[in-house]
C-alpha cells in the first residue's frame, strides 16, 4: 500500500528536540570577522541563527556562548545543515538564516542546555 501525504507536516512536529527561543550572542568560528551570530532558538541538539557570513552547508564550526544566568562558556562543535539568505534585509543587519546540527557536545553542557530547555519559551 503507498500512503501519500496531502499536506506537509509541520516543521516542528518533525523536530527531534524541543526548541526554545534565545537572543544570546554565539561565536561561530571559523568565520571570517569573528563577529557573533544573532541566537533565534536553541536546543539540546542544535541552534538557528542569523549571521553577515554564508557558511556553506556541511562546514564544521565551533561555537562558543554562555547561557542567559551563568558565566560558563560553553563550547561545542557542529555542522551547518542549513544557510538561506534572509528576505528583507536592513543595511548592517545579518544576511543570513543558519541552521546547526551539535556534533561533539560535552555531558556539563548538554546539561545546561536539557536545564535552559525546559525553562525556556517553546518554539
Amino acid at each position: 500500500m503507498v500512503r501519500r501525504v496531502t499536506s506537509p507536516t509541520p516543521q516542528s512536529d518533525r523536530r527531534r528536540a524541543a526548541r526554545v527561543l534565545g537572543s544570546f550572542p554565539v561565536r561561530l568560528s571559523p568565520r571570517p570577522a569573528d563577529a557573533p551570530a544573532v541566537l533565534r532558538d536553541i536546543s539540546e541538539i542544535g541552534l538557528a541563527c542569523s549571521s553577515h557570513d554564508e557558511l556553506p552547508e556541511m562546514t564544521q564550526v565551533g561555537l562558543d556562548f554562555s547561557l542567559p544566568g551563568a558565566t560558563e562558556v560553553h563550547h561545542v562543535t557542529g555542522a551547518v545543515v542549513r544557510c538561506e539568505a534572509l528576505k528583507n534585509v536592513v543595511r548592517g543587519a545579518p544576511k543570513w538564516d543558519i541552521a546547526i546540527y551539535f556534533t561533539d557536545v560535552k555531558p556539563v553542557t548538554r546539561a545546561a542546555l536539557r536545564n535552559y530547555v525546559a525553562k525556556g519559551k517553546k518554539v
